[in-house]
């Protein structure tokens, strides 16, 4: 009867000694479960951070492209005024220029006819 007083406590220590493994083994994947998940929430802090950081560079962006259309709407209008203001002073260098030569070819028909009094111009 001992024999089997001792086969039985040998079994229920195997059997309590099977259990002591698998609990450690339980708070060991626990353990690393919990570290994954520490690392994993930073992670995610770290993505809602750079979420934040790129929406407000996006939004910086948008403004600068605002500012960069309007001031090439003004350069436009910049270029408009002073092509027009070109081909004003264009006409009008062209203007004077014409009356240059008028008043050149008078002034020679006039000396021509101081030389030659008798020529038919």
């Amino acid at each position: 009867m001992t024999c089997l007083v001792d086969a039985k406590a040998k079994d229920q220590k195997s059997v309590e000694d099977q259990r002591v493994k698998e609990n450690m083994e339980l708070h060991k994947e626990v353990k690393r479960l919990r570290g994954k998940i520490n690392r994993l929430s930073g992670l995610h802090q770290e993505t809602k951070r750079l979420r934040a950081e790129k929406t407000q560079e996006a939004s910086n962006l948008a403004e600068e492209r605002n500012k960069l259309f309007n001031e090439v709407e003004e350069l436009k209008k910049e270029v408009t005024r002073r092509g027009e203001g070109l081909i004003k002073a264009t006409y009008s260098f062209k203007q004077n220029v014409v009356k240059s030569y008028l008043v050149g070819s008078e002034a020679a028909l006039e000396q021509a006819v101081i030389i030659h009094p008798t020529m038919d111009l």
